[in-house]
């Protein structure tokens, strides 16, 4: 055992010479950890916002072309357009759209032999995020009547909530704006 610790001390089984590490590789080192950290941060935040913006486009695009077909109906083809309309709205939503055109307007459109055509004639956004977005849309509706012998137009503005269900656009809110 003796000769073991004295090999030790002679230098023979020494270990390496610890070398200092400069002051200046200690702060590259930090200030390369601080860049990738803030690259990681500043790559989701843009992934966030191309999200948002995707979103705010496909549910303006989705909304021009569903919320005329849940404004427009024919006496002659009420229960078609509003299975058509329907298509394009949430579960929970279909409920009450269902039942205020079954309930309130599909007699009034029978009886009076209602046709109202809807068409989108602008599109503000609200707000949006990823997977849903609030806009406000302005609408004109040309309805002709039995009682009437010229059609009516009638400009309005609907603040209609749009919802990525599955990779579709549907309304899950729409309320005339005041």
């Amino acid at each position: 055992m003796t000769a073991i610790v004295g090999r030790w001390r002679s230098g023979a089984h020494s270990f390496p010479s610890r070398r200092r590490v400069s002051p200046a590789v200690i702060v590259l080192v930090v200030v390369i950890i601080a860049l990738a950290v803030a690259t990681g941060i500043l790559f989701v935040r843009w992934q966030s916002a191309r999200a948002v913006d995707s979103a705010r486009s496909a549910a303006v695009s989705a909304a021009d072309k569903t919320v005329p077909t849940l404004l427009s109906y024919s006496y002659q083809t009420f229960g078609a357009d509003l299975a058509k309309a329907e298509a394009n709205t949430t579960p929970q939503f279909r409920t009450t759209y269902a039942k205020l055109m079954s309930s309130q307007v599909e007699s009034v459109a029978k009886q009076d032999h209602v046709v109202t055509q809807a068409t989108v004639s602008g599109t503000a956004v609200e707000s949006a995020q990823s997977g849903s977005a609030t806009l406000l849309l302005f609408v004109s509706q040309q309805t002709k009547t039995s009682a009437k012998s010229e059609s009516v137009l009638n400009d309005t503005a609907v603040r209609v909530t749009m919802q990525d269900v599955n990779g579709t656009w549907l309304v899950s809110d729409l309320t005339p704006s005041s």
